[in-house]
Order: C-alpha cells, then structure tokens, then sequence
C-alpha cells in the first residue's frame, strides 16, 4: 500500500508540473506574438516612410523639370525678342533708304560707302544685347556641316554648361556588348556613338558619328578609348594611327586624354576614386596637340611619372569627394535634380584647387539612360569617353 501511495503521489506530482508546464508554453506563445505584432508594425512604418520619402522626391523631381521648362521658354522667348529687334532694326534702316531722293543718290552713296568703314567696329555696340548675354543658340555651331569639328573642340565658354544624355542598348545581340549614344538634350539632337570591340584583351570602345557604324576604317570613326587588362587606366585617342604602325606615313594619332581609377584595399568597399587629364587648353591658342611618338611621351606615363616639361601642357581633374549621408546610409553628391538614381558609375569631375566649378558630371536616370552634362575646356568627345571609362568594368576597383 505504500508503494502505491507513493506512486499516486508522484503521478499528482508530475500532472501539477505540466500544467505550470502549458502555463509557461501560454505566455511564451503570448509574448511571440505580441512581438511579430511590433515588428509588423516597424515595417507598416517603415514601408509608409519610404512611400512618403518616394513621393517627396517624385514631387521634387517634378519642380526640378517644372523650373527647366521655364527656363527653356524663358531663353527661347528672349531669343525671339532679339530676333524681332534684328528684323525691325532691318526693316527701318531699308526704309530709310527707299525714301532717298534720286538727286542726292550720289552723295548719299558716298557717304554710306564712308560710314559703312567707320560704323563696322561699333555693329556689336546697337540696341541688342551684347553676345555673352543672349542664350546660346546651338544653330551657330552648323552642326550639319561641322560636327566633326564640334565633338573635337573645347565647349564654346558661351554655351555654358551643354546638358547631353546618354542612352544604352543592351537588347539582342547587344547584349554582351552595349552600344552607347550620346544626344544633346536642346533637340534631342545626335551626336556620337560607341561600341566595346569584341575578340580583344582588354577593352577597346570605338567612337564613331553614325549610328550602326562601328568600323575602324570608316569615315564617320573619329576615335576610341583602350583600357588596361585591370580596367584600372584608359587613354583617348583620335583617329590618328599608332606611332609602332606609321613607319613613317599617314598622320599619327593624337593622345586627347587620360584616365586613373584607384584600385581598392582588398575586400573594402566604397565610391570610385579617379584622375582625369586633357590637352591644356588656351583661349587664343585653343588645344595642346599631344603627339607621342615612344611610351615615355604617352600623356598616361607622364602625368604618372610627373615630368615636369609634360605636366605644363596637362589639364588634370579629379572625382569630386562624395559626403557619407547617415539617413541614407550612402555616399551623396548634389546633381541639381540632374541624377536620380544611385549608381557607382555617378560621379563629378572638377579641378584639384576648385570643387566648386563642376567640368564633368554624370549620372544614372533610369535603368538604361544617363545624364552627361559639361563645359570648357573638355570637349564633347573627351566627356564621352571619360563617361564610357566608368560604363566598363573594372576588376581591381569594384
């Protein structure tokens, strides 16, 4: 009997133990939900502060196209204006020539031969307003005639900042390599196009004025950028041919620039650091032209080696330094609503004394479409190929 007593005692024990034991599984199983219902919460809040975020920048974005859209009426209204004064100024002065008598018709020739000598030197100083003032008008530059000579050129100081953009082609066959065209964004006007050579060892983008026409021996090529194995440095070149190859004959090919990506310490991460360099540019004299005929003259190995005689005809650039933003958790520059989506490939491009006055800026708009806005002294081919040398992969910087 007390075996038995013994055993009913511990079963009463055992049952009263689970029953504690379903109490604590009670309120673990309370506690677990209570804090799925918080976190359920944080990312209702979290996905409302996005959509909010989201929509201040859309709202932003859109006052942005809203003041551009503004200025373009503005300096197309003021050029219109300025046209309407051209033409009355016309039609007043023939006029007053129709109104001349026959009798004084001599005279009146003598004396307009005589002022036209004198009058030529003040022309710029009528009721128009001067040069510099009047929105730049790209019509000037006869583009249809003359756009071999624009893409190599410096941008005019006039034009001030010229905004392109520029739009990828990864579909089909392009898939593995892209094809890259450029447009100026006053007309949607084309410029230039490119395409990655293929069965190369390293990378090696041809630079044409037609679309389709990627061939080295057509009239439209006009030049190309070559990288190394590393995608580390790449130079610019014309159309010229290489110093090993011309023996002598045929134009050998001008050096327009470099470019330097600094390799990062193994395993960190953050934004590409990089050095530019273009022909030194002159008002009066316009670009240096840069000829190597060995390595040693190569504009890449002398702004590497710094030769002091080379670096006076250098122009050298460098990444404007991005901030760290703590709310968004990145590195940032100030486009001016002129790049809207984050990319390694953003970046600024302005002098080492002066990071205020941006040369170069370019940055992603959409999946396949990029913003490339510049100014004097670069000129419209040497911004393209610094923008398709962040476009190329790079194994030691990424």
């Amino acid at each position: 009997r007390d075996d038995k007593g013994g055993r009913d005692r511990d079963r009463d024990r055992d049952r009263d133990r689970g029953y504690r034991g379903d109490d604590r599984y009670r309120d673990e199983r309370r506690r677990d939900d209570r804090e799925r219902d918080r976190d359920r919460e944080r990312r209702e809040r979290d996905i409302r502060e996005r959509e909010r975020e989201r929509d201040k920048r859309e709202r932003e974005r859109e006052r942005v196209r809203e003041r551009e859209k503004e200025e373009r009426e503005n300096q197309r209204q003021m050029a219109e204006r300025s046209k309407e004064r051209d033409r009355q100024g016309r039609s007043s002065r023939n006029g007053s020539n129709e109104q001349k008598s026959l009798e004084s018709a001599a005279a009146a020739a003598r004396q307009h031969a005589e002022s036209f000598r004198e009058e030529i030197p003040l022309s710029h100083q009528s009721n128009r307003p001067a040069a510099e003032e009047r929105p730049f008008d790209f019509a000037e530059l006869d583009l249809d005639n003359r756009m071999k000579k624009f893409l190599k050129s410096p941008c005019p100081k006039r034009a001030g900042i010229v905004q392109c953009y520029i739009k990828r082609n990864k579909s089909g066959t392009n898939k593995l390599h892209p094809v890259y065209s450029v447009y100026l964004k006053e007309g949607d006007r084309f410029l230039m196009t490119s395409k990655k050579r293929a069965k190369n060892t390293t990378s090696n983008y041809l630079i044409s004025m037609e679309l389709g026409d990627h061939n080295k021996n057509s009239a439209n090529y006009i030049g190309k950028v070559r990288a190394n194995f590393l995608g580390t440095e790449f130079q610019i070149y014309d159309n010229g041919i290489n110093y090993n190859d011309s023996g002598g004959m045929g134009e050998i090919r001008e050096e327009l620039g470099c470019i330097l990506y600094a390799s990062n310490v193994l395993g960190s991460r953050g934004p590409r650091k990089m050095q530019v360099c273009i022909n030194k540019v002159s008002e009066d004299k316009g670009m240096y032209v840069w000829k190597p005929t060995n390595k040693d003259e190569e504009m890449l190995n002398v702004f590497k080696n710094r030769d002091e005689y080379g670096m006076k005809n250098i122009i050298s650039l460098i990444n404007k330094p991005p901030r760290w933003n703590d709310q968004v958790g990145a590195y940032v520059l100030n486009f001016n609503g002129r790049v809207t989506m984050a990319s390694v490939k953003n970046f600024q491009l302005v002098d080492q004394l002066d990071h205020d006055n941006i040369i170069l800026q370019f940055g992603r708009v959409a999946k396949d479409e990029f913003t490339c806005d510049f100014q004097w002294p670069i000129s419209p081919f040497q911004a393209f190929a610094i923008t398709l040398s962040s476009f190329d992969s790079k194994i030691a910087c990424d």
